[in-house]
């Protein structure tokens, strides 16, 4: 992005991307933004649900299916206390991801794949909580109280979602493939 020639500035602001990392939003408000690597130990998730209209596009499937295929190869399923649900946003991205082969790499990782519609971020469907005490990282857009059930809904990133499920805590795919090192 350029301004035009002759345009005149206040100031430049310059940000180094490379010292960039992934962001989430702390449960309650998708303003409670908070950076990942700020996070302690790790927090323990029950369900990880990627897709619905927001985080199911396209783009966000070849995310999904990017980081559980790399999972697949390293010897990585969905963990065992974790359900992660994928929603594809419409039947065009359902016919997408079967015409491009990611539904075997979805179900070969544990995922439970969810047909088009609304679900989980108006709490209704797979991928609600359903007590207090569980705790959901998910691609949707809004985690106020009980928006996906009564449990804490934390928001992150498709490839943080799938990362997540196969760590069975909130991680993103660079430190899923660090750790693994």
């Amino acid at each position: 992005m350029r301004g035009d020639p002759d345009a005149e500035f206040a100031h430049t602001i310059d940000v180094d991307c490379s010292q960039l990392g992934p962001m989430l939003a702390r449960p309650g408000d998708p303003g409670n933004g908070v950076a990942l690597s700020a996070l302690d130990a790790g927090v323990a998730i029950d369900i990880a649900y990627g897709g619905s209209c927001t985080g199911g596009k396209r783009e966000d499937m070849e995310r999904y299916h990017e980081v559980l295929n790399w999972g697949l190869l390293h010897g990585f399923k969905v963990s065992e206390r974790v359900k992660f649900y994928l929603q594809f946003g419409s039947q065009d991205v359902r016919d997408y991801c079967v015409r491009n082969g990611m539904l075997v790499t979805f179900e070969a990782a544990g995922v439970t794949l969810i047909e088009p519609g609304c679900g989980a971020c108006i709490g209704a469907g797979p991928g609600v909580s359903t007590s207090a005490e569980q705790v959901t990282v998910s691609a949707i857009n809004r985690n106020f109280p009980a928006r996906s059930g009564p449990g804490q809904v934390w928001l992150a990133s498709p490839a943080t979602v799938a990362a997540s499920a196969l760590a069975g805590r909130i991680s993103s795919f660079m430190q899923l493939q660090e750790n693994y090192r």
